[in-house]
């Protein structure tokens, strides 16, 4: 099993599946026809900006950002930074107000992540002693709670309900994540399987079928990567 999943997780064939799958559901979805001024009213020029378009673009550079990500490849990160910079404009301009402050930081954690990686070596991810990685678990997760639940807190104006929790706790784990990716460490796995898990409850429970598929890709990625991370971990460079 371990093998198909590490298979599943490094072919470029499952990459291909990958993006067809996030883009049919968008498509799917009713997204590709729509342009910016069903959204905002900025003037006439906004009738001419394929918004659909553009959203449905942005979700097969995520999957490819992830997938190259869990391959090693840096170019993952570049790619994710053009996600991030899309995904900030787009969520804004659908309401996300907390848009403004989640999105930058995490731009700034894939900068970051770029440098690392490259100051790295290629196809090998960085180690640290368990006591590290406990000590930087525990700090990144804290941080990154804290920050995610006043960054939501601003962004649903204060009002706290279900949909708030929800988004706060999937943002935090995204932020994690990121992090441990940023330091090119197979921790973000773990963390990248659970924001999966809940996104796909949250689709079961809202009837999305089409996000159930996308998140059961997701998640096998994530253990293939994960055991692909750990195989090249005990490999030494020249």
């Amino acid at each position: 099993m371990e093998r198909y999943l590490k298979q599943f997780a490094t072919s470029k064939w499952f990459d291909l599946v990958g993006v067809i799958l996030v883009v049919g559901i968008a498509i799917s979805a009713g997204y590709l026809n729509s342009r910016l001024e069903k959204f905002v009213d900025w003037g006439p020029w906004t009738a001419l900006v394929p918004f659909g378009v553009i959203s449905v673009i942005n979700v097969g550079i995520s999957m490819l950002s992830t997938r190259f990500t869990g391959q090693l490849n840096k170019w993952g990160n570049y790619l994710g930074i053009v996600n991030t910079v899309l995904s900030g404009i787009i969520d804004f301009i659908l309401g996300n107000k907390a848009a403004i402050i989640t999105y930058p930081v995490t731009f700034i954690i894939y900068t970051f992540a770029i440098k690392k990686w490259k100051a790295s070596h290629d196809g090998i991810p960085n180690t640290m002693s368990v006591s590290q990685k406990r000590l930087v678990g525990v700090c990144v997760t804290v941080l990154a709670f804290i920050f995610s639940i006043i960054a939501n807190f601003i962004g649903f104006n204060g009002h706290i309900n279900f949909l708030a929790i929800l988004t706060t706790i999937v943002f935090a784990l995204s932020l994690i994540a990121n992090i441990f990716n940023a330091l090119k460490l197979n921790t973000q796995w773990p963390f990248w399987m659970i924001y999966n898990i809940i996104q796909l409850i949250k689709a079961l429970t809202q009837g999305n079928f089409a996000n159930v598929g996308k998140y059961i890709f997701y998640i096998l990625n994530a253990i293939g990567a994960l055991l692909f991370w750990n195989d090249k971990k005990e490999e030494k460079p020249f």
